[in-house]
């Protein structure tokens, strides 16, 4: 058995992290309703603290170098959502829009949040859902597959689902 080597509770030395987190693209208009997309940030932060409403979309691993890209700038606007290629199309039930490009929307409202250090979480209730109609075809695999989400995994450096795998289990009979 691998020695474990104790890494602290410092995340930025995590280098290999243990915790892989999804990477979302939150779309969030500002005060004057102009609109941003961003990997989670603290400028998505900013807007939902300020509009109360964001949407979470989805991309698969076709956009991980837009996704990247995203982070290179701090400046919002229809202007540079256009240059990075992402197509905006208006949410069903909040302001911020939602991202075309992107399989899966959540739309969310602002519930409350968390600060731990200079890290601040976000907890929102989903008042929407929407699912690209060909992530809902075929098997459990073949969904996932088509929805082929990518996970943050440590400085330029992400991951895919790769292999899945679905667990046999012995279904007991009710006595």
């Amino acid at each position: 058995m691998a020695e474990k080597v104790c890494l602290g509770v410092d995340k930025a030395r995590w280098q290999t992290s243990p915790l892989p987190g999804h990477i979302v693209l939150v779309s969030t208009v500002n005060h004057g309703k102009v609109p941003n997309v961003a990997p989670k940030s603290w400028v998505s932060t900013r807007n939902i603290l300020a509009t109360k409403e964001f949407v979470i979309n989805v991309p698969s691993e076709d956009l991980a170098e837009t996704v990247w890209k995203t982070g290179d700038s701090e400046h919002e606007g229809l202007s540079r959502l256009r240059k990075l290629g992402f197509t905006l199309f208006p949410s069903v039930t909040v302001a911020p829009p939602s991202v075309k490009e992107c399989k899966a929307h959540l739309e969310c409202v602002y519930d409350s949040d968390k600060r731990y250090g200079d890290e601040i979480w976000i907890f929102g209730e989903i008042v929407f859902a929407c699912i690209d109609e060909k992530a809902l075809q075929g098997s459990q695999i073949d969904r996932y597959k088509y929805l082929n989400p990518i996970f943050y995994l440590e400085e330029e450096t992400y991951g895919t689902l790769g292999d899945m795998h679905i667990i046999k289990t012995r279904k007991v009979s009710p006595k």
